[in-house]
């Protein structure tokens, strides 16, 4: 069977630094049916690309080709840390991960808000 989609999958997962743990943490797909995907012994289904494709932050079209949109996370320092902080935003409670988003959405109004003197920076 072609390997080459389970090697693009490998590859992206170590780029990002995700385990294979992580993946089935944040997925349906298990341990030992991502390990025969990595592997070449199974294609993934429907589902699981669906899945991949959001965890490893790449196109469906790009795992079964190689062709369109992934991001370039090496080159990319801002890709880096949205990855990293949806990382640990979904590791948090929902309490904590609702607390985070009304911050967010805080330090978002204050940027919005006309040039004053309260959020000149330094």
């Amino acid at each position: 069977m072609d390997n080459l989609i389970g090697q693009r999958i490998r590859l992206r997962r170590k780029e990002l630094r995700i385990t294979q743990t992580q993946i089935q943490e944040q997925t349906s797909i298990s341990s030992g049916n991502l390990s025969g995907i990595e592997n070449g012994r199974y294609l993934p289904s429907a589902i699981a690309l669906i899945e991949l494709s959001k965890v490893l932050h790449c196109s469906i079209d790009w795992i079964l080709t190689g062709n369109s949109s992934i991001s370039n996370i090496s080159d990319n320092k801002e890709s880096q840390n949205d990855i990293l902080l949806m990382q640990f935003f979904h590791e948090m409670s929902k309490d904590d991960q609702e607390e985070l988003l009304m911050i967010a959405e805080m330090k978002y109004k204050k940027k919005q808000r006309p040039y004053t003197n309260d959020n000149k920076e330094a």
